[in-house]
Protein backbone atom coordinates (compact mmCIF):
# COMPACT_ATOMS: atom_id res chain seq x y z
CA UNK A 1 0.00 0.00 0.00
CA UNK A 2 1.49 3.72 -1.26
CA UNK A 3 2.53 5.30 2.19
CA UNK A 4 -0.07 8.19 2.50
CA UNK A 5 0.98 11.76 2.82
CA UNK A 6 2.08 13.44 5.91
CA UNK A 7 0.21 16.72 6.79
CA UNK A 8 1.25 19.22 9.65
CA UNK A 9 -1.48 21.53 11.11
CA UNK A 10 -0.68 25.08 12.79
CA UNK A 11 -3.56 26.72 14.13
CA UNK A 12 -4.05 28.96 17.25
CA UNK A 13 -7.89 27.89 17.61
CA UNK A 14 -8.28 23.91 18.93
CA UNK A 15 -11.92 23.99 16.96
CA UNK A 16 -10.35 25.01 13.37
CA UNK A 17 -7.73 22.19 14.21
CA UNK A 18 -10.75 19.38 15.24
CA UNK A 19 -12.66 20.86 11.97
CA UNK A 20 -9.45 20.10 9.49
CA UNK A 21 -8.79 17.06 11.33
CA UNK A 22 -12.48 15.95 10.49
CA UNK A 23 -12.51 16.67 6.93
CA UNK A 24 -8.80 15.01 6.39
CA UNK A 25 -10.02 11.89 8.05
CA UNK A 26 -12.44 11.40 5.42
CA UNK A 27 -9.85 12.33 2.62
CA UNK A 28 -7.75 8.70 1.32
CA UNK A 29 -4.38 9.16 1.18
CA UNK A 30 -3.59 11.63 4.24
CA UNK A 31 -2.66 11.36 7.74
CA UNK A 32 -2.40 13.92 10.72
CA UNK A 33 1.30 13.73 11.50
CA UNK A 34 1.39 16.92 14.47
CA UNK A 35 -1.83 19.67 14.90
CA UNK A 36 -0.55 22.66 16.95
CA UNK A 37 -2.50 25.27 18.50
CA UNK A 38 1.29 26.74 19.54
CA UNK A 39 2.57 27.95 16.43
CA UNK A 40 6.04 28.08 17.45
CA UNK A 41 6.08 24.50 18.42
CA UNK A 42 4.34 23.38 15.12
CA UNK A 43 7.13 25.38 13.38
CA UNK A 44 9.46 23.24 15.69
CA UNK A 45 8.28 20.23 13.94
CA UNK A 46 7.64 21.04 10.28
CA UNK A 47 11.09 22.16 10.31
CA UNK A 48 12.00 18.85 11.29
CA UNK A 49 10.82 17.48 8.09
CA UNK A 50 7.96 15.74 10.22
CA UNK A 51 5.18 16.57 7.45
CA UNK A 52 5.29 16.38 3.75
CA UNK A 53 3.14 19.45 3.49
CA UNK A 54 1.71 21.94 5.98
CA UNK A 55 -1.47 23.57 6.42
CA UNK A 56 -0.79 27.06 8.98
CA UNK A 57 -2.93 29.93 9.65
CA UNK A 58 -1.79 33.34 9.24
CA UNK A 59 -2.57 35.51 12.54
CA UNK A 60 -1.86 33.97 15.73
CA UNK A 61 -0.39 35.08 18.68
CA UNK A 62 2.86 33.85 18.91
CA UNK A 63 4.34 33.51 15.39
CA UNK A 64 2.94 35.17 11.75
CA UNK A 65 1.90 32.16 9.28
CA UNK A 66 3.45 34.24 6.60
CA UNK A 67 6.68 33.75 8.45
CA UNK A 68 6.57 30.26 8.83
CA UNK A 69 5.34 29.96 5.78
CA UNK A 70 9.03 31.97 4.58
CA UNK A 71 11.22 29.34 6.63
CA UNK A 72 9.06 26.21 5.00
CA UNK A 73 9.97 27.93 1.88
CA UNK A 74 14.08 27.37 2.23
CA UNK A 75 13.24 24.05 3.30
CA UNK A 76 11.17 22.75 0.43
CA UNK A 77 8.16 21.94 2.53
CA UNK A 78 5.27 22.92 0.34
CA UNK A 79 2.66 25.62 2.70
CA UNK A 80 -1.26 25.67 2.69
CA UNK A 81 -2.42 28.82 4.09
CA UNK A 82 -5.80 28.93 5.44
CA UNK A 83 -6.88 32.07 6.76
CA UNK A 84 -10.36 33.01 7.04
CA UNK A 85 -8.58 37.01 5.75
CA UNK A 86 -8.67 36.98 2.01
CA UNK A 87 -5.86 40.09 2.10
CA UNK A 88 -3.18 37.82 2.87
CA UNK A 89 -3.95 35.93 0.01
CA UNK A 90 -1.98 38.21 -2.27
CA UNK A 91 1.38 38.53 0.05
CA UNK A 92 1.22 34.77 0.87
CA UNK A 93 1.68 34.43 -3.30
CA UNK A 94 5.25 36.39 -3.15
CA UNK A 95 6.37 33.48 -0.89
CA UNK A 96 5.32 30.67 -3.42
CA UNK A 97 2.44 29.07 -0.54
CA UNK A 98 1.56 26.34 -2.77
CA UNK A 99 -2.29 27.32 -1.89
CA UNK A 100 -4.75 29.00 0.21
CA UNK A 101 -8.26 28.10 1.95
CA UNK A 102 -10.51 30.88 2.82
CA UNK A 103 -12.49 29.80 6.26
CA UNK A 104 -14.40 27.77 6.84
CA UNK A 105 -12.56 25.15 5.01
CA UNK A 106 -15.04 22.94 3.30
CA UNK A 107 -14.14 19.18 2.22
CA UNK A 108 -14.40 19.47 -0.93
CA UNK A 109 -11.95 22.79 -1.23
CA UNK A 110 -9.78 21.31 0.97
CA UNK A 111 -9.37 17.74 -1.00
CA UNK A 112 -8.95 20.05 -4.12
CA UNK A 113 -6.01 21.58 -3.00
CA UNK A 114 -4.39 18.92 -1.41
CA UNK A 115 -4.55 16.43 -4.86
CA UNK A 116 -3.36 19.87 -6.23
CA UNK A 117 -0.34 20.30 -4.11
CA UNK A 118 0.34 16.72 -3.94
CA UNK A 119 0.81 16.31 -7.42
CA UNK A 120 4.02 19.04 -7.80
CA UNK A 121 5.27 17.45 -4.79
CA UNK A 122 5.51 13.83 -6.22
CA UNK A 123 6.99 15.29 -9.55
CA UNK A 124 9.14 17.46 -7.15
CA UNK A 125 10.24 13.90 -5.47
CA UNK A 126 10.42 12.39 -8.84
CA UNK A 127 13.35 15.17 -10.41
CA UNK A 128 15.34 15.01 -6.86
CA UNK A 129 15.33 10.98 -6.95
CA UNK A 130 16.67 11.27 -10.81
CA UNK A 131 19.08 14.26 -10.22
CA UNK A 132 20.34 11.82 -7.60
CA UNK A 133 21.04 9.12 -9.82
CA UNK A 134 24.40 8.11 -11.17
CA UNK A 135 23.28 6.07 -13.76
CA UNK A 136 20.88 5.99 -16.63
CA UNK A 137 19.35 3.20 -18.97
CA UNK A 138 20.47 2.67 -22.35
CA UNK A 139 17.78 0.58 -24.70
CA UNK A 140 19.37 -3.40 -25.12
CA UNK A 141 18.04 -4.19 -28.91
CA UNK A 142 19.50 -7.63 -28.37
CA UNK A 143 17.29 -8.68 -25.10
CA UNK A 144 14.29 -5.96 -25.59
CA UNK A 145 15.21 -4.69 -22.46
CA UNK A 146 17.68 -1.89 -20.90
CA UNK A 147 21.16 -1.76 -19.81
CA UNK A 148 22.41 0.13 -16.80
CA UNK A 149 25.50 2.34 -17.66
CA UNK A 150 26.98 4.43 -14.76
CA UNK A 151 27.82 8.17 -15.78
CA UNK A 152 31.56 7.31 -14.93
CA UNK A 153 31.64 4.34 -17.43
CA UNK A 154 30.49 6.76 -20.06
CA UNK A 155 33.37 8.71 -21.67
CA UNK A 156 31.52 9.90 -24.71
CA UNK A 157 28.32 10.30 -27.20
CA UNK A 158 28.04 10.05 -30.52
CA UNK A 159 25.35 10.94 -32.81
CA UNK A 160 25.39 9.01 -36.11
CA UNK A 161 21.97 9.72 -38.26
CA UNK A 162 18.99 8.51 -35.96
CA UNK A 163 21.52 6.75 -33.59
CA UNK A 164 23.04 8.00 -30.31
CA UNK A 165 26.43 5.85 -29.46
CA UNK A 166 27.24 5.76 -25.97
CA UNK A 167 31.18 4.93 -25.72
CA UNK A 168 31.79 3.52 -22.05
CA UNK A 169 34.80 1.25 -23.10
CA UNK A 170 35.15 -1.48 -23.82
CA UNK A 171 31.00 -1.68 -24.46
CA UNK A 172 29.40 1.13 -27.11
CA UNK A 173 25.54 0.88 -26.66
CA UNK A 174 23.35 2.10 -29.60
CA UNK A 175 20.25 3.26 -29.23
CA UNK A 176 18.12 5.57 -31.29
CA UNK A 177 17.51 8.69 -30.36
CA UNK A 178 18.77 12.53 -30.74
CA UNK A 179 21.98 13.72 -29.32
CA UNK A 180 19.32 16.59 -27.51
CA UNK A 181 17.31 14.34 -25.91
CA UNK A 182 20.35 12.22 -24.72
CA UNK A 183 22.19 15.93 -23.61
CA UNK A 184 18.74 16.37 -21.06
CA UNK A 185 19.03 12.95 -19.25
CA UNK A 186 22.67 13.64 -18.55
CA UNK A 187 24.38 15.77 -15.68
CA UNK A 188 24.77 19.63 -17.37
CA UNK A 189 27.84 19.83 -15.51
CA UNK A 190 29.51 16.86 -16.27
CA UNK A 191 28.72 16.14 -20.01
CA UNK A 192 29.65 19.27 -22.33
CA UNK A 193 28.90 19.43 -26.03
CA UNK A 194 32.40 19.64 -27.90
CA UNK A 195 30.86 19.44 -31.40
CA UNK A 196 27.43 19.24 -33.26
CA UNK A 197 27.67 15.30 -32.68
CA UNK A 198 29.46 14.51 -29.47
CA UNK A 199 29.11 14.75 -26.02
CA UNK A 200 32.23 14.47 -23.83
CA UNK A 201 32.47 13.40 -20.05
CA UNK A 202 34.58 16.17 -19.06
CA UNK A 203 35.68 14.08 -15.91
CA UNK A 204 37.52 12.33 -19.01
CA UNK A 205 39.17 14.61 -20.26
CA UNK A 206 43.16 15.20 -21.14
CA UNK A 207 43.87 17.85 -22.96
CA UNK A 208 42.17 20.25 -25.42
CA UNK A 209 43.72 21.37 -28.44
CA UNK A 210 42.47 23.87 -31.30
CA UNK A 211 40.29 21.34 -33.37
CA UNK A 212 40.20 18.58 -30.87
CA UNK A 213 40.22 17.01 -27.57
CA UNK A 214 42.07 14.10 -26.37
CA UNK A 215 40.39 11.88 -23.88
CA UNK A 216 42.18 9.73 -20.65
CA UNK A 217 41.53 7.03 -23.05
CA UNK A 218 43.41 7.89 -25.77
CA UNK A 219 40.09 8.75 -27.98
CA UNK A 220 40.21 11.57 -30.02
CA UNK A 221 36.95 13.63 -30.54
CA UNK A 222 36.47 16.37 -32.78
CA UNK A 223 36.10 19.78 -31.14
CA UNK A 224 34.13 22.39 -32.83
CA UNK A 225 34.88 25.96 -33.08
CA UNK A 226 31.65 27.44 -31.68
CA UNK A 227 31.83 24.82 -29.03
CA UNK A 228 35.19 25.73 -27.46
CA UNK A 229 34.00 28.92 -24.99
CA UNK A 230 31.52 26.54 -23.90
CA UNK A 231 33.72 23.68 -23.09
CA UNK A 232 36.42 26.01 -21.50
CA UNK A 233 33.84 27.60 -19.24
CA UNK A 234 32.12 24.36 -17.88
CA UNK A 235 36.00 22.74 -17.83
CA UNK A 236 36.87 25.78 -15.21
CA UNK A 237 33.50 25.88 -13.25
CA UNK A 238 33.92 21.58 -13.17
CA UNK A 239 37.49 22.31 -11.52
CA UNK A 240 36.75 25.34 -9.67
CA UNK A 241 37.98 24.57 -5.59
Amino acid sequence: MKNPIKLGLIDDESLALDRLRYFISGIPGYQVEFAETNPLDGLRLASQKTCDILITDVQMENLNGLLISEQMEELGVPVIICSAHEEFALPSINLSVAGYLVKPVNAWGLKKLLEKVSKKLHILKESTLQMSLDYFLVEDYASFGYTKVGFNELYFVEQKQNYSHFHAPPQIYKQRSTLQSVEVMLPELTFVRVQKSFLINITKLQKILNKEVVLDNGMVIPLGESYKAQLLNAYKLFNRP
